[in-house]
């Protein structure tokens, strides 16, 4: 039986391809993150009963959520029984509230734009919510985990960048992960392009909004390096990750 699809692992849920074990990816330090115990992901609405049986068996215990309340309310995460804690470090999604105007003014530009302005304002404002998050994944005993926005690109594809800095991966192997959902999310993106068609619009100049580009990463990368002065700074020093508890925690071999 396949497992892969050019040299990605097939999705593991159903109703949300975008739901990624970090099993395996290798850091610099020497081991691996441990299998099946740190998970990214989108929503979690529209997975599939068999889904929740998967997360289930899994054990899945907590979910980190960097959804608005709208957001939550829009698209509420089924329940899985084994989830003991659900905590929330909303961050406030603004792309999606402009990305309807720009459609109706049919303006590519604006489009394009919007996510670069995006990642440093995330950066210059939720310095909190990401200090957080690496805080519980230390010190909270409920894993295996999840952590998560609605498509699991833009603030969760952060908060993987900052994780894996701290595990001490590669900066190549952060790449890799963070461009894999334009592998992962192509499905949906080419849904959402097709409805918009269908309504009259011309769908293909949401395409910015519905992948990760390089250009996204570099305006986060660059706010961090003009106010923080570099990556590891803000990792270490801004956010306080624990290092050596991170990697006792989640790398093996």
């Amino acid at each position: 039986m396949k497992n892969s699809i050019n040299g990605y692992p097939l999705p593991i849920l159903s109703g949300q391809h975008n739901f990624r074990d970090l099993g395996g990816i290798p850091s610099a330090h020497g081991g691996r993150i441990k299998p099946r115990i740190l998970f990214r992901s989108g929503d979690l609405h529209s997975i599939s009963d068999q889904d929740v049986n998967l997360l289930e068996n899994i054990g899945l215990a907590m979910i980190l959520d960097f959804r608005s309340q709208k957001e939550r309310e829009k698209r509420p995460n089924r329940k899985i029984p084994t989830v003991k804690e659900t905590i929330l470090l909303p961050i406030h999604d603004a792309p999606r509230e402009m990305a309807s105007d720009y459609v109706r003014q049919n303006n590519v530009e604006g489009l394009k734009l919007i996510l670069i302005h995006e990642y440093s304002r995330i950066i210059q404002n939720y310095v909190a919510e990401y200090r957080q998050f690496l805080y519980e994944l230390t010190y909270n005993p409920n894993i295996p985990l999840v952590f998560q926005c609605s498509a699991g690109k833009d603030r969760t594809g952060l908060a993987t960048l900052f994780l894996l800095t701290a595990l001490g991966v590669e900066k190549d192997e952060i790449l890799q992960d963070y461009y894999a959902t334009n592998y992962y999310a192509q499905a949906h993106a080419i849904e959402i392009i097709g409805i918009l068609n269908k309504d009259g619009y011309h769908g293909e100049i949401m395409q910015p909004l519905l992948e990760v580009r390089p250009e996204y990463l570099n305006a986060a990368l660059s706010e961090i390096h003009r106010s923080f002065q570099s990556l590891d700074n803000f990792v270490f020093g801004i956010l306080q990750a624990d290092a050596k508890k991170l990697r006792e925690r989640f790398l093996i071999g």
